[in-house]
């Protein structure tokens, strides 16, 4: 039998879609962690290679946060998901391996509703989806090809495709440069 009201039963579904797929992070991200990173970064294995560990909730939050590893409501920012979902990012992890698809998609969904590490946590509104590389312009007219990491002060801070993340004075961009760094960081 068809709904009655058709429109409103699509935008009812649509609107909570996002919500019923939330990810857990004990039920759908530990086990993701645990399978592919505990052996080099848990306090189990008794290993915490670059001094990161995710056996353990109190560590792993202080790796969570703004210009963080793992940035909330921002997967594109995440250089924990850069690492993971960029084969051919340096320092690839894990290494010598690729996640699944649907893993990679668990995580950044994770992220992307605040990354919580508890289920009654409160969830962080995602941040606009950015184009992993844009073009920027110098102020001398030099072209600029780098994703977008935030503004740290007076300085822009661009993730360049070797995945390396250099500061660039905002004051050196060109007009329309600064207006695009301004608009892309805010919220």
């Amino acid at each position: 039998m068809l709904p009655r009201f058709p429109l409103a039963t699509f935008l009812v579904t649509l609107t909570l879609a996002p919500c019923l797929g939330a990810k857990d992070f004990d039920k759908d991200v530990k086990p993701i962690l645990k399978e592919h990173c505990y052996e080099c970064h848990s306090e189990e294995a008794k290993k915490e290679k670059a001094g990161f560990v995710f056996d353990n909730k109190t560590r792993l939050k202080k790796d969570i946060g703004p210009n963080l590893i793992i940035e909330p409501g921002d997967p594109a920012s995440s250089h924990f998901l850069e690492v993971i979902a960029n084969p051919d990012a340096k320092n690839h992890m894990p290494p010598n391996k690729n996640l699944s698809s649907k893993d990679i998609a668990t995580l950044r969904e994770w992220i992307s509703v605040g990354a919580p590490l508890d289920k009654d946590a409160p969830k962080v509104a995602a941040k606009k989806e950015l184009p992993p590389i844009m073009s920027w312009t110098n102020a001398e007219g030099r072209k600029i090809r780098a994703g977008f990491g935030g503004i740290e002060g007076e300085n822009v801070i661009f993730k360049m495709p070797n995945g390396q993340r250099i500061s660039y004075p905002i004051a050196n961009l060109a007009p329309e440069s600064q207006a695009q760094a301004r608009e892309a960081a805010a919220p």
